[in-house]
């Protein structure tokens, strides 16, 4: 999903990071141990370029919330406002009406936010450009 938000017009900035458990500063490693810490991301964007409720339009394009995971893998907004969290469990009525099953995405109150370790930021784009150099590397030119 890092991918698909920080492409968007209006998203300024996105970060992977946990939120959720107990541990004080969770890592990678005590997040797979079962801390409570769900990985998610955060996303920071212009409301005048794109709404809070078309970034919830694409969470709900991006992954299907049919059944409950443990705590690092959930289903879940963060909401920072009475407006957003109204927004998210509108969109999750909208969603189950469209997909025709109940919608396990948990709407709780953000929560203490880290980030996760480096090498998890832009995942995806790393991986890929690796991918791509080398394919490069093993032309004949």
């Amino acid at each position: 999903p890092e991918v698909t938000f920080s492409a968007l017009p209006g998203v300024m900035s996105t970060r992977v990071g946990y939120t959720g458990g107990h541990c004080p500063e969770p890592t990678y490693k005590t997040v797979c141990g079962g801390d409570g810490h769900t990985e998610a991301i955060q996303i920071k964007f212009n409301p005048a370029k794109i709404s809070y409720e078309k970034l919830l339009d694409i969470f709900f394009l991006e992954h299907t919330p049919k059944r409950q995971r443990k705590p690092q893998y959930k289903s879940a907004v963060w909401f920072h406002s009475a407006a957003q969290k109204r927004a998210a469990e509108q969109t999750i009525k909208q969603a189950e009406a469209s997909f025709g099953f109940k919608v396990v995405t948990e709407v709780l109150k953000a929560k203490h936010w880290v980030d996760a370790e480096e090498k998890h930021q832009k995942y995806i784009e790393k991986r890929e450009s690796k991918k791509a150099n080398l394919n490069l590397q093993q032309q004949k030119f």
